[in-house]
């Protein structure tokens, strides 16, 4: 006997990527605390890595809408990182268009980091397949927020 299921709401649906997306940032902190470093610092470094590799300069603010932070916001995660020595800033009179790039140590930094980045991914994305990654990020990029 077939037993039927109540169609997923839009309400739970979006319960469910609440959680979800609460439960990964829970597992992204824990692992950028061992290092000493927020969730947008991190993400500040590994754009600024990917600008370096495609050859491309992000200005501050560049840097803040990738982000999806405020530029006040951006410029206390940069000043705390160039405290570290982790990134620079090609300095100009206007601080929102300083050039900021990743230095030597923000990328040894990264590449201790990305192990356990992988490692964390197959851990709780081990039941996703490709395909569902696909389909997934073509679902997500049909939500509209303006």
């Amino acid at each position: 006997m077939e037993t039927r299921t109540e169609p997923v709401t839009r309400s739970q649906a979006l319960g469910k990527i609440i959680v979800t997306g609460q439960q990964v940032f829970r597992l992204v902190t824990r692992l950028v605390r061992r290092y000493e470093l927020t969730e947008s610092q991190y993400n500040a470094l590994r754009i600024l890595r990917g600008a370096e590799r495609r050859e491309e300069h992000l200005t501050q603010a560049e840097l803040a809408e990738r982000l999806i932070a405020s530029r006040a916001n951006t410029t206390w995660i940069l000043d705390k990182l160039q405290e570290r020595k982790l990134i620079q800033r090609k300095e100009h009179r206007d601080r929102r268009k300083n050039i900021v790039e990743i230095t030597v140590a923000g990328q040894k930094l990264l590449s201790r980091i990305d192990p356990e980045w992988e490692a964390m991914l197959d851990t709780f994305m081990r039941e996703v397949s490709s395909d569902d990654l696909e389909h997934l990020a073509a679902i997500l990029g049909k939500f509209r927020f303006n």
